[in-house]
């Protein structure tokens, strides 16, 4: 049975085991009565004690904002069901209340004739105020909210604050988001993030840049995950069919983590379980015979409600515009809380994903002839061999147990495992320049690897607020502690064997014109063992003091304690490890200070300093660690908080100063090894904008622009490690309109990607000289459309790069380029039940 099959008869059967388990559910919950709940609600505005009630019941309230408006409600003493209590709280107010789905309660005028009588003109507000009553026990959570951002968010600071309070530059990637632009991966979601870059190395590994510096900053629920996104795919590739949304702080974010890059910090945060069950299945395809099915199912696991749980799975099987390039990916999610007491929660969950490629590449395709002239190839050129695999499985285990004290004061201890499991086996005819004529002169590049790590997290916070001369403070406290560990076998390169003797294997490629990756497997040898290990403990305090109202200053620090130890070892007792290093970084200090003076009750300036470091290994000519390379990022700018808070414009200033970057200072005969001196690095300034939410009834938007300028100490441009420059300028737009009136079963939208000029360059051109490239603008369009056949049906159109340019994602890796995505439709169905 072939892959395809494979593929449909998997889909078949997840299709019938996710009815039976709907049919079940359905039927369990229809059985459950709507339980009481004890209120004790003062008399107080309509608005707020709707929102007490939606809190305690997991309802989801919606209605116009001109109906509370001025309106009171009475006491609330006793226990009443969700629509007991509703009922009361509008008895004699002129409005009635009505279930609209199993969780969302619509609440109106008693007539449609009082409704337009009593509209007042010229009034401006959003479709409706929407209180979601704490569908799941993250506050921050966008999922079910129709919204492109978020109440609160903790990834800045380790303070739940919104974004307004927030003093640094933040963008959320919503549920929402996530579902109006078809946003599957990780690299989906960055490459529609105002300010971030992506520069694709091949296939699958990718490297994402912010304000000039590589991210290298990634959590998950605010857990440190020690990766790379270029050599660990697994968050290169991570699949969002569990996440909720994706928050992105942009500077340095040194106070959580420490060690890390002054260019902005990756926080995924996953769905959590529901009060209320509810489910979706869904079904797409897209272009290059690309099948996908997701699956979610959440909700309640006793009757009381303290127990709940979450499932959720996604199977991908495709082909690529590639030619000869497959992949096929699994996603499993699994999550339990039980509410142990009324203060304690408990909640235990894992992941998986595993990802399984062939064709795969290992570079791109080469820039040159061997004439010196440049080549032009189609997009679906692919250099990888038929036999080139890049298997990647990563597996996740977490365990977070929560207590909230009556004196307001919560403490959280998280555990984190996670284990990922490679194995590459690649060949890429991407080495040398092809004759323009006959296709000869180039040779596949080979590589072998099958390494294993682990990782265990332990995190602890501690916060609440204190009381200090009559004014209410908040503290946070933090703990963590990591250790990750890797090994697994090195193989030689039989092309051209380490310790010496004749090649096994001849890489050359025949015809570069005529290559479809028909090539010879290599026989690899194992030459020896791969083993490192890395550690870091750290803790850190942050306090948010408000001397007077409109005032919040946080000050902050972390100490860090850091150290990495490479022990490989060759068959050959007589060879020498070739790639030793111990080092450590003790007792580091990490500053932070940030202020937000609210100007009025929409506006407020803000200003934030804080530093990061990052240890690398690199040596002097006398064979001594260099000290880290540190970065200071300065921000400074106004938001705004528009509609309470549904609506959040940014505009900010910043600027980040790279000490001690490491730069190549020559070659040691003796060892055999580069040594490297300390510079003043990398000095990136500039400006941001962007406007996130809903702008008017019906229209969601997210629309931002970057400026950046980035030049090290001589002025030069800052190339990435695979030698490209990040664009200057960025814009990224996207929005969406719900059709009003009898059309309002349609919502359309549409986006653009812009880019301005990007630079590269390669070592060696066909005669042996270095030599810059430039590309210039790059405009993709994006387009959307989706259908509500039901309540619980839908239909959804996608396209990507709808104008089908052709551009580089990366020129100069290896001498190579690699393209970028062409144009990509999506046509997917999605059930709710």
């Amino acid at each position: 049975m072939n892959s395809r099959k494979r593929g449909q008869v998997f889909g078949a059967v997840l299709m019938a085991s996710t009815a039976i388990v709907v049919i079940a559910s359905l039927e369990a919950a229809k059985a459950q009565p709507a339980r009481a709940v004890a209120y004790n609600i003062p008399a107080q505005p309509l608005t707020a004690a709707l929102t007490v009630v939606a809190q305690r019941s997991g309802l989801r309230l919606a209605y116009s904002a001109d109906l509370s408006a001025g309106r009171s409600a009475p006491a609330l003493q006793g226990s009443f069901t969700p629509a007991e209590a509703i009922g009361q709280l509008l008895a004699g107010s002129g409005l009635t209340y009505r279930f609209t789905s199993a969780n969302t309660v619509t609440i109106e005028r008693q007539s449609a004739s009082a409704s337009a009588a009593g509209a007042v003109p010229g009034a401006i507000s959003l479709d409706t105020i929407d209180v979601q009553g704490r569908a799941t026990s993250d506050p921050g959570a966008t999922e079910g909210s129709g919204s492109y951002t978020t109440t609160q968010m903790s990834s800045s600071t380790g303070l739940p604050l919104s974004i307004r309070e927030t003093p640094q530059s933040v963008t959320v990637i919503s549920r929402q988001r996530m579902d109006d632009q078809n946003i599957r991966t990780f690299k989906d979601a960055m490459e529609n993030t105002t300010g971030i870059t992506s520069q694709s190395w091949d296939n699958d590994r990718v490297e994402f840049m912010s304000r000039g510096f590589k991210l290298t900053e990634f959590r998950y629920d605010g857990v440190p995950v020690d990766a790379d996104g270029a050599i660990d795919h697994g968050l290169s590739t991570v699949d969002m069919a569990i996440y909720d949304r994706v928050e992105v702080t942009k500077g340095a974010s040194g106070l959580l983590q420490g060690a890390g890059s002054p260019g902005a910090a990756i926080n995924l945060v996953r769905k959590r379980p529901t009060r209320i069950f509810q489910g979706s299945i869904s079904e797409s395809v897209s272009s290059w015979n690309n099948y996908r099915t997701d699956l979610d199912l959440s909700g309640p696991l006793n009757e009381a409600g303290t127990v709940r749980g979450r499932f959720a799975g996604a199977f991908l099987d495709g082909d690529s515009w590639l030619d000869h390039y497959h992949k096929r990916r699994n996603v499993l999610y699994g999550v339990i809380e039980a509410d142990l007491t009324d203060n304690t929660m408990l909640t235990i969950g894992s992941d998986y994903q595993k990802d399984k490629s062939r064709g795969a590449q290992w570079g791109g395709l080469p820039l040159f002839f061997s004439d010196g002239t440049r080549t032009n190839w189609d997009v679906s050129k692919n250099p990888g061999a038929v036999w080139s695999r890049d298997n990647l499985s990563v597996n996740t285990y977490f365990v977070t147990l929560e207590h909230n004290f009556d004196n307001g004061w919560k403490a959280i201890g998280s555990f984190n495992h996670r284990r990922s499991v490679s194995d590459y086996m690649l060949g890429s005819a991407s080495g040398g320049f092809p004759d323009p004529v006959t296709g000869e002169g180039v040779s596949q590049f080979i590589w072998k690897e099958h390494p294993r790590s682990i990782q265990n997290t332990v995190d602890l916070k501690v916060s609440g607020p204190v009381e200090v001369m009559g004014r209410t403070h908040e503290l946070m406290f933090g703990v963590m502690s990591t250790h990750r560990s890797e090994q697994g076998p090195y193989y030689d390169d039989p092309s051209n064997p380490f310790l010496g003797g004749p090649p096994t294997y001849d890489p050359s490629v025949p015809n570069f014109f005529t290559w479809r990756g028909n090539s010879s497997v290599p026989p690899f040898q194992i030459l020896g063992k791969v083993e490192s290990s890395y550690s870091r403990t750290g803790t850190f305090a942050v306090a948010r003091l408000k001397p007077v109202d409109k005032l919040s200053i946080i000050l902050g620090g972390r100490l860090d304690w850091w150290s990495f130890n490479d022990k490989g070892t060759y068959i050959d007792p007589l060879e020498e490890w070739l790639y030793p290093a111990e080092y450590s970084v003790n007792a580091r200090i990490t500053p932070y200070a940030g202020i937000v003076y609210d100007l009025t009750d929409i506006y407020s300036l803000y200003g934030s300093y804080t530093s990061i470091f990052a240890p690398d290994g690199f040596r002097d000519v006398n064979r001594n660690f260099l000290p880290p390379t540190e970065g200071d990022s300065y921000e400074a700018g106004v938001k705004a908080a528009y509609f309470g808070g549904a609506l959040n414009l940014t505009a900010a200033m910043f600027m980040i100063q790279q000490k001690n970057f490491h730069e190549f200072a020559g070659f040691d005969p003796v060892t055999g090894d580069n040594y490297y001196r300390s510079i003043d690095g990398v000095t990136s300034k500039g400006f941001e904008f962007e406007l996130s939410g809903q702008l008017a009834p019906g229209l969601q938007i997210n629309a931002g622009y970057t400026h950046t300028h980035a030049r090290t100490s001589d002025g030069s441009l800052v190339y990435s490690y695979i030698q490209t420059t990040a664009p200057e300028n960025v814009v990224r737009l996207f929005a969406t309109y719900r059709l009003p009136d009898q059309w309002d079963r349609w919502t359309i939208g549409g986006g653009v990607r812009w880019q301005d000029t990007v630079h590269g360059y390669v070592n060696s051109n066909p005669f042996g000289e270095r030599q810059d490239l430039t590309q210039g603008d790059v405009f993709l369009l994006d387009l959307m459309a989706r259908f509500r056949l039901t309540e619980k049906v839908e239909i959804a159109f996608n396209a990507t790069n709808l104008l089908n340019q052709k551009y580089y994602s990366v020129f100069g890796n290896y001498d190579t380029g690699v393209y970028g995505e062409p144009r990509r439709y999506t046509l997917s169905t999605k059930f709710k039940f």
